[in-house]
């Protein structure tokens, strides 16, 4: 399922579950006499569902090159020294499966943010969303673009510095297992 998802671009995907979606969410909207399902809550629940599974996506492969870089010799160290299953995947495992995994989801992270103006075309007001319709009432493109461009780079910049500190505060027990 991943490699499928991954092999089919972001907008296609957000275009298959909004317009494969839409008549069942029509349907519980009329159910459940709820008029604002369709118009503010669906475009949100396909926004996230959406983004999720694509960044679900590579996140799997981002773990699983994190875990196969794991040194199968600490393990069996760790098996023989008596430790249990539990013990292992707290103590050996997790802390290095993240360490190894930071840098992949950061940039998975980091494109997941940019997806989220993909969104915009199935009717959700976001951030490029925002920029647009405001463009387009006020006349001033570039403005409304540039800060946008800015937003997102704040949010981006903020992020990376986040991924940074979580590397940090990692890294010296990391760097001491290495050597």
């Amino acid at each position: 399922m991943a490699m499928i998802v991954r092999s089919v671009p972001e907008l296609l995907i957000i275009y298959l579950l909004f317009f494969g979606t839409v008549g069942l969410a029509s349907g519980a909207a009329d159910w459940l006499e709820w008029d604002d399902l369709t118009s503010t809550v669906f475009p949100v629940l396909v926004g996230i569902l959406a983004i999720a599974l694509i960044s679900g996506s590579y996140s799997v492969e981002v773990f699983r090159g994190a875990f196969k870089a794991i040194d199968p010799g600490q393990l069996e160290a760790a098996r023989a020294v008596g430790m249990s299953r539990s013990q292992c995947l707290r103590r050996i495992t997790l802390p290095q499966l993240f360490w190894y995994a930071l840098p992949g989801a950061n940039n998975v992270w980091q494109a997941a943010l940019k997806d989220t103006a993909l969104i915009s075309l199935v009717g959700l007001v976001e951030l490029m969303r925002a920029a647009v319709l405001g463009a387009a009432a006020t006349r001033a493109p570039l403005l409304l673009y540039a800060l946008a461009g800015a937003l997102y780079f704040i949010i981006g910049a903020c992020s990376q510095a986040l991924f940074a500190l979580a590397e940090r505060r990692l890294g010296p027990g990391m760097r001491r297992a290495e050597r």
